[in-house]
């Protein structure tokens, strides 16, 4: 007689780059043995097991590779909030006596910060346009892990969309890395500082966590966003 096979329960979150509803399951003990491997792998080990998970616990209906790293923190994180803990504990450094101290937040509570002045179509100039589109999971954990300018010109590189003129319309796959380099090194630092502005108010995930330090009884209010918090 077989083993009696166990029901998963099943969640709904809205992804933050359409608000389209997806459905996703916890962490098998599986996948928790994998993530517990994490702290060793390395950089494109973490990038394989994450998109891997996220994949499986949404049951294979999204195109993980494609989809906007917010869109990967978000879902993991409720994934993480569903498997193990709502609870996340972090390490805050008081604005006032300096002193480090432990404090949490709830996973629930993480929001989507939006700018208003947000555009992915970016004017170079009053004739040539940038359309942008928000880069993958895998480029910015590789920004974060050597924080060099080639891989931000990397990262930008793989984020152009296309490039427009009037009526004219050049999609960046059709181009070579050689002339997509040459169009990137003739511009300006004005006109890539436009370009770099596209990531600085790209969508992200975000926490305010309200703390007293112990040390000295400050009020800190503190903004947790980026991997190096979140994937913990």
């Amino acid at each position: 007689m077989p083993l009696p096979i166990l029901d998963v329960p099943t969640y709904e979150l809205n992804l933050p780059s359409t608000g389209k509803s997806v459905r996703f399951r916890p962490f098998l003990v599986k996948e928790h043995k994998i993530l517990l491997t994490m702290a060793e792998a390395s950089e494109d080990e973490v990038i394989r097991i994450i998109n891997e998970i996220v994949d499986v616990c949404t049951f294979n209906k999204l195109n993980v590779k494609e989809l906007p790293h917010f869109d990967i923190e978000y879902i993991f994180m409720h994934l993480r909030a569903k498997s193990i803990s709502e609870k996340v504990e972090v390490i805050i450094t008081c604005g006032s006596c300096k002193q480090s101290y432990d404090s949490y937040f709830n996973i629930e509570n993480l929001k989507i910060e939006r700018s208003s002045d947000h555009n992915n179509k970016i004017m170079i100039n009053e004739n040539i346009g940038i359309e942008m589109s928000y880069p993958k999971f895998n480029a910015v954990v590789n920004l974060f892990e050597t924080n060099n300018m080639d891989s931000v010109f990397k990262m930008v590189k793989s984020s152009i969309k296309g490039i427009f003129q009037q009526d004219q319309y050049w999609e960046t796959e059709n181009q070579t890395d050689e002339d997509l380099d040459n169009f990137l090194n003739s511009l300006t630092k004005e006109q890539f500082e436009k370009i770099e502005k596209f990531f600085l108010t790209s969508p992200k995930v975000v926490q305010e966590i309200d703390s007293e330090c112990p040390h000295c009884n400050h009020k800190n209010v503190s903004k947790i966003e980026g991997l190096q918090n979140f994937f913990v």
